[in-house]
């Protein structure tokens, strides 16, 4: 049997045991990053790597080769999905991106009043809120599907919790957006700044798990997420976490799409090579 067939078999068992790769790993006493590159379809292992597994899930060689498991089918479906989610996530990305910059350029123009400010205006910026809150929870749905992928539960909570925060900041702008008084702004969002900062690291640290799955760009834009949390946290340097957002936003939109290519081998399917 070979790759990326082989790769989805051998997932498609473990789940049907529920079993996680850490699971795995201790009943099989193979490497994880052995099983998560098989799985992956990236590598052909030896045919007693596989019997190891293979016995470790409880199936004997003979049967695996024979009977397709119960979840092959919704294997195959849930990879067919889940390239639409995670194109959707790159494409909402972008747009996402591009409302965070409009918009922090209207912040920027009410907060210096360096023009007049219509009243039409108002429903620019609102509408332009409505736009980045619906692609953030599109973009967050990507990342969502990914922990799954890679069984990385800090990143679903970590997901989770930025949509909160993107939506709860949206709603504090439109709310505050009528608002004459620009320093009695200064608490509330102060406020959220703190609490999006805690929010952000926690998420930071989910995508660095996640460099053993998408590798390095994940580290990166976890640490750049990372640092994006710092600077809310102490609120007087939160301009730095605006400057720090368009490469971060740019890399985990990058971190999506290989997570699209990575579900798109089970069409095209890599080159396997034997370890």
């Amino acid at each position: 049997m070979q790759q990326p067939e082989l790769g989805r078999r051998l997932t498609a068992l473990r789940k049907e045991r529920n079993l996680t790769q850490e699971e795995l790993v201790e009943k099989s006493h193979v490497s994880v990053r052995t099983i998560q590159r098989v799985e992956a379809g990236e590598v052909l292992p030896r045919l007693s790597t596989v019997k190891i597994l293979l016995e470790a899930l409880g199936e004997s060689y003979d049967t695996f080769l024979t009977k397709p498991t119960n979840m092959e089918t919704r294997t195959e479906q849930l990879e067919h999905s889940g390239r639409n989610i995670l194109l959707t996530a790159v494409i909402a990305g972008a747009i996402y991106l591009a409302a965070e910059i409009s918009l922090g350029a209207m912040d920027i123009a009410w907060l210096t009043k360096e023009q007049d400010w219509e009243p039409w205006l108002n429903m620019v910026y609102i509408g332009l809120t409505i736009v980045m809150m619906t692609s953030y929870t599109l973009f967050a749905r990507g990342f969502i599907l990914l922990s799954k992928l890679f069984e990385n539960n800090l990143l679903t909570i970590g997901a989770y919790l930025m949509l909160v925060a993107v939506l709860g900041i949206g709603v504090l702008d439109i709310v505050t957006i009528f608002s004459d008084d620009a320093e009695r702004l200064w608490m509330p969002y102060s406020v959220a700044a703190v609490v999006s900062g805690a929010l952000t690291l926690v998420f930071g640290i989910a995508l660095i798990r996640l460099q053993d799955g998408m590798g390095e760009l994940s580290r990166v834009a976890g640490i750049l997420e990372i640092l994006i949390g710092c600077a809310l946290i102490t609120v007087i340097f939160f301009f730095i976490a605006y400057i720090i957002m368009v490469p971060a936003i740019i890399i985990e939109i990058l971190v999506l799409y290989r997570g699209y290519e990575y579900l798109s081998k089970s069409t095209v399917g890599p080159v396997a090579v034997s370890v």
